[in-house]
């Protein structure tokens, strides 16, 4: 919804009569079938990852499809992948990853989006979205299961304890 108002867009969650029964039916799906699978650490990382990448490219490819300037198309990419990150986050109680240290999160997003933005121009969407998918997940679950940290600013951490 948020990257429909920034593209000046009703939003489609809201005006589309599908949004709604799919994604009960989803929730229906997940609670009796997957508590137990996304309940183990790589399994979850492996299934948030894969979100993450398709959100990127939902987001992407909606700013393509209104010709917006090549900023705002990663940015849709980016914002559309951090919301509902934090949503699938919060709904499996974890703690959002843009409030914790998030693992190379925000990396994981904007190399997604420009691998979305170089792929479509130069492919076609679908593989467009496997590579995007596959680069977000990839770089996400890696990072978080070697518990590499999110880059940061030269002396940030000791500013940060002052």
């Amino acid at each position: 919804m948020a990257r429909d108002v920034l593209l000046g867009l009703e939003p489609v969650a809201i005006t589309g009569p599908y949004y709604f029964p799919w994604i009960l039916a989803a929730t229906l799906f997940g609670a009796f079938f997957f508590y137990n699978f996304i309940s183990q650490k790589v399994p979850f990382l492996v299934l948030k990852g894969i979100a993450i990448g398709l959100l990127i490219s939902i987001g992407c490819q909606k700013a393509l499809m209104h010709g917006v300037p090549f900023v705002s198309i990663i940015l849709c990419g980016v914002l559309t992948a951090t919301v509902g990150g934090m949503v699938i986050d919060v709904l499996s109680l974890h703690r959002a990853a843009v409030f914790s240290q998030a693992h190379w999160f925000a990396t994981a997003l904007i190399i997604g989006s420009l691998v979305f933005y170089g792929l479509t121009i130069t492919t076609h969407f679908y593989i467009a979205t496997v590579g995007a998918t596959l680069t977000a997940a990839v770089l996400y679950v890696t990072s978080a299961l070697r518990n590499w940290p999110s880059p940061t600013w030269p002396k940030e951490d000791k500013d940060m304890s002052a």
